[in-house]
């Protein structure tokens, strides 16, 4: 069977908005203001001018000012870098000595990135800590859960252990950045966390490319029994799973193994590829429930569909992808977590459950 069964455990785990930082995730009173600002952008990231200075508009002043503020400025965050930016940048420059010119380049970057490190109680992941996974705590754990909550990997709370919903959030974020999905914070996670430019979660109409992006990202993730569903306080993605009224075949790794099963893969896949959080993490009898999803013929089928199998409409046991027609082979496509013992894969349709649209 490759469904989580209804009589699953529900845990929810809330959001801790530590502020909507970037590099550092350093936290500071003028955080809300930041919420209609462009979304903050590492100053060391690529998106970023070597040279910061006066009438910059962008995500990367957004992240200067409230590294200013985390160090004694009181700007309002806007994204703008008018004259009291200015003016705080010159003031934060000749309190350490540098050049006082208004200008953020490299050597004002460096040491205004360390100040509000040293001031916030976070690390450089990449200088300060070592390779990061399960059973991690303190600053490296939390500065590590501030930055996966920036790039909306994971909806974690910043306590500064790395638990089973750190560990989801990880591989999320290896899956969307191309990566290998094990749940290690080593160098190429890192490097990735500071130069990458988050976005945010999609919303509004329903983009099929995006649904099954996402879906692609996760090919190769072990088929887990109850992967997916936040059984241990994670949000959508590979978690760890149960092997309670489990069936399928032997011997069962969903207590031991991070991945997805059936309708994890579904909801990971419209969670990160459109922003619907399907039936809350349900099987794949509530999925077909949500008020989402609304029933088609197989002759309407498009791609980023769903199919679920079962003897009615709203008593099923399993669901695939529509990934449309494949251009190299001319064969209907599908993304599945099938069963324990494979990887959720890319494959021929197979058709006669019942189908459904999925739309904002």
């Amino acid at each position: 069977m490759s469904t989580l069964l209804p009589t699953r455990r529900r845990l929810s785990l809330g959001l801790a908005l530590a502020a909507a930082l970037t590099g550092l995730g350093a936290h500071t009173a003028s955080a809300a203001s930041a919420a209609t600002a462009p979304a903050p952008i590492p100053l060391t990231s690529p998106a970023c001018p070597a040279n910061l200075q006066l009438g910059e508009a962008d995500g990367c002043v957004t992240q200067l000012q409230l590294e200013l503020n985390q160090t004694g400025a009181t700007l309002t965050v806007d994204g703008r870098f008018g004259s009291a930016t200015d003016t705080a940048v010159r003031t934060f420059q000749a309190s350490h000595s540098l050049t006082v010119d208004g200008i953020v380049g490299p050597a004002t970057k460096s040491s205004l990135d360390a100040a509000a490190a040293a001031a916030s109680g976070t690390v450089d992941l990449r200088t300060q800590c070592g390779d990061l996974q399960t059973g991690a705590t303190g600053a490296c754990a939390s500065t590590l859960q501030t930055m996966l909550n920036t790039f909306n990997a994971g909806r974690l709370t910043v306590d500064g252990q790395f638990g089973p919903a750190t560990d989801t959030a990880v591989r999320n974020f290896e899956a969307a950045h191309a990566l290998t999905i094990d749940g290690i914070v080593g160098t190429a996670v890192k490097n990735a966390l500071y130069t990458s430019t988050p976005t945010p979660l999609p919303s509004g109409p329903v983009s099929s490319t995006k649904v099954l992006n996402a879906a692609k990202s996760y090919l190769g993730v072990p088929y887990v029994w109850g992967g997916g569903h936040s059984l241990h306080g994670e949000g959508p993605g590979p978690s760890l799973g149960t092997c309670d009224q489990y069936t399928g075949p032997q011997p069962c790794k969903a207590n031991t193994t991070a991945g997805l099963d059936c309708s994890g893969l579904v909801r990971a896949a419209f969670w990160f590829g459109a922003g619907i959080d399907l039936a809350n993490g349900g099987d794949t009898t509530e999925q077909t429930l949500d008020s989402h999803l609304t029933p088609i013929a197989e002759s309407q089928r498009q791609p980023g569909d769903v199919e679920y199998f079962g003897t009615g409409a709203h008593n099923t046991v399993h669901v695939v992808l529509y990934a449309g027609t494949d251009p190299a082979t001319g064969t209907d496509m599908m993304y599945e977590a099938k069963e324990t013992n494979t990887n959720v894969h890319y494959v021929t349709l197979r058709t006669g459950g019942y189908w459904y649209h999925v739309s904002a």
